[in-house]
């Protein structure tokens, strides 16, 4: 019987099979190269403009309903301000009297709500409540009064008046101080905290962030709420700032006093983390801005 021979592959084939597979997996792994710069640049990109957008929420929001006139803004620079914000509002259900404001639990029996808090009031934050004065009649005398909570509120630590069908006992405010005679049973109450907004440097990462402080809480730690953004520049030099916030009157002009304050502009800057290296874009740090301009309350 004659035997068969079985020929395998030469060695020019071999190398031919390398080269195409060297070739087509050095394609393929530029694609993958250039996928993976472009999503992280698209995703940095992203990542700023989600920040600036969440500043100006965050600000706006705050800002808005701030009384220049009742005090509300205390200390303004051009990359900071301290300012009284609210955080709840109340009525009181009983006739306050003492250093005692009860007020209803935060749900009543028929589903009224009564006592309404962002966060809950701690001690040595302020509330406002309505005073009627001495003329009940007329609305020419009538104030807010404010006053400093001396503890956190008291759950259950008092009973509302019985036309307020409140299902559970209601929080006893304790102020520092007596309470106004002239206030009444139903005088509304608005809570309000100083807290502090400022563009600072973290010890972390050295980096530049809007930072947000509750000074009234005593926490004087300032906590990052966006960012990163570019670094703070006085505005008589010549960088670009990372923040920038300027203060106007009601006729336009730049306000220098916290009480005569009606509008409140701020712009942000920002820079992606790192430099993008997209196709179709030039290679480097991309920038972005968003300017907010914020009316304030009762004011033209």
């Amino acid at each position: 019987m004659t035997q068969r021979r079985r020929s395998g592959f030469s060695l020019v084939e071999l190398l031919l099979v390398l080269v195409l597979l060297s070739i087509v997996g050095g394609s393929l792994m530029s694609l993958v190269n250039k996928q993976q710069r472009f999503y992280q640049g698209t995703y940095d990109l992203i990542e700023l403009r989600s920040q600036l957008r969440q500043a100006e929420a965050v600000m706006s929001s705050d800002l808005r309903g701030l009384s220049t006139p009742g005090g509300d803004l205390v200390t303004m620079t051009d990359s900071s301000m301290d300012f009284r914000y609210t955080v709840g509002s109340s009525i009181a259900c009983t006739t306050p009297a003492g250093s005692t404001i009860i007020i209803p639990p935060t749900t009543t029996a028929n589903g009224n709500t009564l006592t309404n808090w962002l966060a809950m009031p701690q001690q040595n934050d302020s509330l406002y409540v309505f005073d009627e004065q001495a003329n009940a009649t007329t609305s020419g005398d009538d104030t807010w009064q404010p006053y400093q909570l001396a503890a956190d509120p008291t759950p259950g630590g008092g009973t509302c008046a019985p036309e307020y069908n409140a299902q559970s006992s209601g929080y006893s405010l304790s102020i520092v101080g007596s309470v106004s005679p002239t206030i009444l049973q139903g005088a509304p109450i608005r809570f309000v905290r100083r807290a502090h907004y400022s563009l600072y440097q973290s010890g972390n990462d050295n980096s530049w962030y809007l930072g947000y402080s509750c000074v009234s809480c005593g926490n004087a730690t300032v906590s990052p709420i966006a960012g990163p953004f570019m670094p703070y520049s006085d505005a008589s030099g010549s960088g670009v700032s990372g923040i920038r916030i300027t203060y106007f009157d009601s006729t336009g002009a730049t306000a220098t006093l916290p009480g005569n304050v009606a509008r409140v502009s701020i712009v942000l800057r920002g820079q992606t983390r790192s430099a993008l290296n997209v196709s179709g874009l030039k290679r480097g740090v991309y920038m972005d801005s968003i300017r907010m301009t914020i009316a304030l309350r009762n004011r033209s």
